[in-house]
């Protein structure tokens, strides 16, 4: 059977953790004592922690309903603005940067905006001060969208504890999962009880739920890279050969792809067992991460982003920024279906996506970035023997170029 490693180094479920009851584990508890934050609330994905964020921001201020988010993210976010009746405003890159463009950001903001999303992508640590100082003008919330960095930090603290709310995914590729799940938390204790009381009236969705317990077996079962291809990579070589970039890395996504429902508890307890885990998880993945980056600067044409100063990133995986739209492709045709855990996070700017194409915005920042980058896994099983393919595969259409 052929060799897939996966795209992000997510964290491996033990069968002790599938049978976690015996233990009465309480992953809120546990998140709380490894990352320092307050017990957060646990809510059915990342993308309904966000909602709940908002409404609860709302509440706050009835007459606000613009959204600010980066014009390159997960098509989620803009979906779920949109679905609670807000309105997205995107906000540009810097040029060949993942933070936002400061600039654009000081003509977008106003009296009407209620929050800007900051975004910590690949478990690397974005500027949230440098946004504070711009929504502090205008009274305007902050939501740290810290899907990806579960685990990082900014200076000694967790990510998402500088702005006003932060929130974690557990979703699959995410590191620490539960199928779905999102962990959403705020240092203000008044915020912080008024996100639990909206996420406390949500049903509970048992057809889903079930649904959500097969997946977390099927990751158990399948998540290796012997039997990865039959639930990953035979689909996304399917749709790149049917030249459907959005398909190939999970982004077709529509309002129905939100549903709002409860977390199950069995869930819960198979993701708290394995949170054991994860500070060991994270370690190995910093150190493999540093050491590859080094190497890969040695490459020309090629940007690698890494933690900043007084920062430190998780890397679940690592983006890579070239100097050309074609030179990345390029790339992409030789290895994003070799199976080697090389990939594209958002294939699109957020006004490209079919769904999302009637929002109005100018970003071509982001609309370049997402044409010249692509990532490569920082899995543990993509070990030095299959990286170095992916290195002298790089430095062939890198000296070339």
């Amino acid at each position: 059977m052929r060799t897939e490693l996966p795209p992000t180094d997510g964290l491996p479920l033990y069968f002790k953790d599938l049978i976690p009851f015996r233990k009465r584990l309480d992953l809120s508890q546990s998140l709380a004592k490894l990352l320092q934050i307050p017990p957060p609330i646990l809510t059915c994905s990342g993308t309904v922690a966000l909602i709940i964020a908002l409404k609860t921001l709302h509440s706050q201020q009835l007459n606000r309903t613009q959204i600010i988010l980066p014009a390159w993210t997960c098509p989620l976010v803009a979906l779920a603005v949109e679905k609670i009746g807000f309105v997205p405003v995107l906000c540009d890159l810097a040029p060949h940067s993942l933070d936002l463009d400061l600039q654009h950001l000081k003509q977008i903001a106003n009296s009407s905006t209620l929050a800007i999303i900051a975004t910590h992508y690949a478990g690397l640590v974005c500027d949230v001060t440098a946004i504070q100082y711009i929504a502090k003008q205008y009274d305007i919330y902050i939501i740290e969208d810290a899907a990806q960095a579960m685990g990082s930090k900014n200076g000694a603290e967790s990510v998402g504890l500088v702005g006003d709310i932060g929130f974690f995914s557990l979703a699959f590729g995410k590191g620490l999962t539960s199928a779905e799940g999102g962990v959403l938390f705020s240092h203000n204790a008044e915020l912080h009880r008024q996100l639990q009381e909206h996420t406390q009236i949500l049903p509970t969705l048992y057809t889903l739920e079930i649904k959500r317990c097969l997946e977390l077996i099927g990751y158990y079962l399948f998540y290796k890279p012997s039997t990865l291809n039959l639930i990953y990579g035979n689909a996304l070589r399917k749709a790149l050969e049917q030249q459907d970039e959005i398909v190939a890395v999970g982004d077709d996504f529509d309002q129905n792809s939100i549903p709002m429902h409860q977390f199950g508890q069995w869930r819960s307890h198979v993701a708290a067992s394995a949170t054991t885990r994860l500070a060991l998880h994270w370690q190995a993945a910093h150190q493999q991460a540093m050491q590859r980056i080094q190497r890969l600067k040695q490459l020309p044409h090629l940007y690698i982003f890494e933690e900043k100063s007084k920062t430190t990133a998780t890397y679940p995986f690592l983006i890579l920024l070239v100097d050309e739209a074609q030179l990345c492709q390029n790339i992409l045709n030789e290895l994003w279906s070799s199976g080697l855990g090389v990939n594209k996070l958002f294939v699109r700017a957020i006004n490209q996506y079919p769904t999302l194409q009637h929002i109005s915005a100018n970003t071509p920042h982001a609309i370049d970035f997402a044409a010249r980058s692509f990532t490569i896994s920082n899995s543990a099983w993509l070990n030095d023997q299959y990286f170095e393919k992916i290195y002298c595969i790089l430095e062939r259409h890198l000296t070339q170029s």
